[in-house]
């Protein structure tokens, strides 16, 4: 049996840090590289419409470094064998893309950076939609549009009897990919496992792009019909899935709950409380850190208003709020009000391109951690800021309060009132904070990836296990 594990979104990845999911692929396979000698890389070769076995040393360089900081010496060893080679740029940290980028910011300002930006995302959304009417049976908007698999030559077959494949990506948008996948699933005589982290784009597109709603609901569907078993991250999102395959009419699959990994790279650094570089931004003045892109589900918004009454009532004691994460789609007005505010505009700060290294000081000299989010797959900014021992407010729906149990204050995400009195109490009550925290650092047990990818390992081994099961009923039938 091979285990062969996709990592057909992170083979082209062209940024300089590893955002969400890229981060929980990379983190996993280290981990997974670490305890099995099974393990084989793949991508879906869009221009080819085949899979192709790939070399751990093709990756991006950022994902090599990952790779190799998470999963030890031998990891990249580990992927290395018995693996064919793609090109894929393995130098592509392309940190001079993002210098461009703030350069272009600079130039022509925040509010016209993001209109273009948007303008891209949309076009592209569009793009594949009409690509997959025209080319599929069953268009994206269609609400019926199960995997309709390719005949493809034995020989371009990737897979093989018994083998399973793990599939963590987000390979939404890709055209063609899920029926790649079937077809090798089928004519290979192999089981899929694929990872749903969540159906926000499905359940709520007025948080998308034009379009892209569409898309990623088709992936979705075809992601759930591919496997022959279902990850997610959540039990509030378990439920998500089953009630939304049964609403469509998908066929049942088992669906298991594999809980992420929330030990950061930087958590060595924290806990061993060594000396730690100054960031590019030193607030001058006690801070709050909101650890998350910026997006209209993470409610940023709500924040900046508590942060107006705090400034009102605390003047110059009030502290500031750094708002750390890449800015998303259609937050661009808040983040005109925020700098035009003269209230707030030196209090309220946003930092995109935060690296590890200054994440990490920014977490040890912040007073506590904030999280206004309305819907979340799992909660990864709570689970990370109590396993570096940080007070964490946060709000109450979804699967938060999965991830932060009883060591966290909760407040309704769509309640000014009650976000602003915890956050009120916890700055002028510092004896509070300390004695919250003491709570945590004696009561969290950190998750670390190692936890997951061994959760998963044994998922794989299982399904495997059956597969064998099933062949073995299948000969004694025949016979």
């Amino acid at each position: 049996m091979t285990l062969w594990f996709d990592v057909t979104d992170i083979r082209d990845w062209k940024y300089p840090y590893l955002t969400g999911i890229q981060r929980t692929i990379v983190s996993v396979l280290s981990e997974l590289l670490r305890s099995r000698d099974d393990i084989r890389l793949f991508a879906f070769v869009r221009s080819e419409r085949i899979l192709q076995q790939v070399d751990v040393h093709s990756l991006p360089l950022v994902v090599q470094t990952c790779i190799r900081s998470s999963g030890g010496p031998n990891a990249g060893e580990a992927a290395a064998h018995g693996a064919g080679s793609i090109a894929a740029g393995a130098g592509s940290n392309s940190r001079p893309k993002v210098d461009l980028r703030r350069r272009l910011k600079k130039w022509i300002g925040n509010e016209a950076t993001q209109a273009l930006r948007d303008f891209r995302s949309s076009g592209k959304a569009v793009a594949r939609i009409l690509w997959r009417k025209i080319h599929s049976a069953n268009p994206a908007s269609s609400p019926r549009a199960a995997v309709a698999p390719l005949q493809i030559s034995p020989a371009s077959i990737l897979f093989r009897p018994g083998d399973i494949c793990l599939s963590l990506s987000a390979t939404w948008g890709l055209p063609l990919y899920g029926e790649v996948i079937a077809a090798n699933k089928i004519q290979g005589h192999a089981k899929c496992i694929n990872l749903i982290y969540d159906l926000i784009p499905t359940l709520f597109p007025q948080w998308m792009p034009p379009g892209f709603s569409d898309v990623v609901t088709l992936w979705a569907r075809q992601q759930m019909e591919n496997a022959d078993l279902i990850l997610t991250i959540s039990n509030f999102q378990k439920g998500e899935i089953s009630r939304y395959m049964e609403a469509e009419k998908i066929s049942p699959r088992s669906i298991e709950v594999v809980r992420l990994g929330d030990n950061p790279n930087f958590m060595a650094s924290i806990a061993a409380d060594k000396p730690l570089p100054l960031p590019r931004y030193i607030p001058d003045r006690k801070f709050v850190i909101c650890v998350s892109s910026l997006d209209v589900r993470k409610n940023q918004s709500l924040l900046y208003q508590v942060w107006r009454r705090l400034a009102e009532g605390l003047g110059p004691d009030c502290p500031q709020l750094l708002l750390i994460g890449a800015q998303q789609l259609y937050v661009s007005d808040l983040l005109y009000q925020i700098s035009r505010d003269r209230l707030v505009n030196k209090l309220v700060i946003h930092l995109d391109n935060v690296v590890d290294e200054e994440l990490a000081w920014y977490y040890r000299n912040s007073e506590f951690t904030v999280y206004p989010s309305v819907y979340e797959g799992w909660g990864l900014p709570i689970s990370e800021s109590l396993s570096l021992g940080k007070y964490c407010i946060a709000g109450n729906m979804t699967s938060l309060p999965e991830a932060g149990g009883d060591l966290v204050d909760y407040f309704d995400p769509l309640d000014f009132v009650g976000c602003h009195k915890l956050v009120h109490r916890a700055l002028t009550d510092p004896g509070y904070v300390k004695q919250r925290e003491q709570l945590i650092r004696a009561n969290y047990v950190p998750y670390n990836w190692a936890e997951t990818a061994s959760h998963v390992s044994e998922i794989v081994d299982r399904l495997a296990g059956q597969a064998r099961q099933e062949k073995i009923q299948a000969v004694l039938v025949r016979d």
